[in-house]
């Protein structure tokens, strides 16, 4: 409970730094007079540069353990995010930001293997889906934090609350020296990862296990893509399309994400309990993209936007609660590893530097509304119906 409690407030933090450039954006691209597409170039670079990170970060991770990488890796983050306050040119930006978010994404593995290994077997998947409420939780601290300070001293202000952060790595530190170290979740035993390394993929894409493979990639793919091409914009959509004032679409997507929390945890209960990760994560994302396409073509005024973009955010983010353990159950355990890093985290990073850059372009020819209905919804329709093509599988008939 410990390590697992360390590990949600780590990527609560995380997640804090890095949502305070989502926040920043539509006062960045006003003050040096850049459009939607500089945001998608400087997003995909980020997500390229953080897909590189990770593999590093993880191999530090199994050989010194998550009590020094981790503080670290969270403290350099933010770093990093408080000197975009700084920046006087779109490079620099460009420049912090790669580095900020490429650090903040490394902690990713680093968190994962912690509460993996920490938590018991049976408790696994709601440890897993109780951990992505660091999402929610952090665009809704830094939200709280940074929207007064957008309506008084605009987004350089935003920036600078990111410097909060590394004192709190101190004291995550702190706290991480009174627990014993995680051991590596890849650590399975060393027949499996020797296994792993010299004929694994093969083996995924031979016939018994190729359609789990391509059905997982284009799932990573397709949800990587249509969360990369949305969550950062929806600040600058809602002032720029909405009308908004940065304070106040800064207040509305961090409450909203706070509500979000709800769909995280009941997607990781009916997952694990009731129903099976899979049919959940088809059935989130389909609401999800529902309630995308009300709040673009049905809502009109602010209780509007706050609730449809509410559930949206419930169903849409919320649907991560279950992806990750649903993908690496598919698998035998000997083969997760290689799965993950293969047919997850490597569409993943596709998706996440893609459509960042596709977004922009539609909405230059057609809107924020159709760039979002077009691009959006049908990747994420696309990813609950890809997902249907994996087995659905109860946490008991799990090995």
């Amino acid at each position: 409970m410990t390590l697992f409690l360390i590990g949600l407030a780590a990527w609560t933090l995380s997640n804090l730094d890095q949502s305070l450039f989502g926040y920043a954006l539509p006062g960045l691209l006003g003050e040096f007079q850049r459009g939607p597409e500089t945001a998608g170039i400087i997003l995909s670079l980020s997500f390229v540069a953080a897909a590189v990170a990770v593999v590093p970060a993880g191999l530090a991770a199994d050989r010194y353990g998550p009590r020094l990488i981790l503080p670290v890796l969270l403290g350099l983050s933010a770093l990093f995010v408080g000197l975009m306050g700084f920046a006087t040119s779109i490079a620099m930006v460009t420049l912090l930001r790669v580095l900020g978010f490429s650090f903040g994404a490394a902690l990713s593995p680093v968190i994962n293997a912690m509460v993996l290994t920490a938590a018991p077997a049976r408790l696994r998947g709601m440890a897993m889906g109780a951990l992505q409420c660091g999402y929610p939780l952090g665009w809704l601290l830094a939200s709280l934090m940074v929207a007064p300070l957008l309506a008084s001293s605009g987004w350089r202000a935003a920036c600078f609350a990111a410097f909060i952060v590394p004192p709190m790595a101190l004291v995550v530190w702190l706290f991480l020296r009174r627990v014993p170290d995680a051991q590596p979740v890849a650590a399975v035993s060393r027949t499996a990862t020797e296994a792993s390394a010299s004929g694994g993929l093969r083996t995924l894409l031979g016939p018994k296990h190729r359609l789990h493979f391509w059905a997982s990639f284009v799932v990573f793919f397709l949800f990587g893509g249509a969360y990369a091409g949305s969550a950062f914009f929806f600040p600058t959509f809602f002032t720029t399309e909405r009308g908004y004032s940065q304070a106040d679409a800064a207040t509305l997507v961090g409450l909203s994400n706070g509500v979000a929390v709800i769909g995280y945890l009941l997607a990781a209960a009916l997952g694990e309990y009731v129903f099976t990760r899979r049919n959940v994560f088809a059935l989130w994302c389909l609401l999800g993209a529902a309630a995308l396409l009300a709040l673009l073509w049905v809502s009109h005024g602010r209780t509007s936007d706050f609730a449809w973009f509410a559930v949206m955010a419930m169903f849409f983010y919320g649907a991560m609660a279950v992806l990750p353990v649903l993908v690496a159950e598919v698998f035998p355990i000997e083969l997760r590893a290689t799965a993950l890093g293969a047919c997850a985290s490597a569409p993943l990073s596709l998706g996440f530097a893609l459509f960042p850059l596709i977004v922009p372009f539609v909405v230059a020819k057609a809107g924020w509304a159709w760039a979002f209905s077009a691009v959006v919804t049908p990747a994420l329709v696309g990813a609950a119906l890809f997902a249907l093509l994996l087995p659905s599988l109860r946490s008991s008939e799990v090995h």
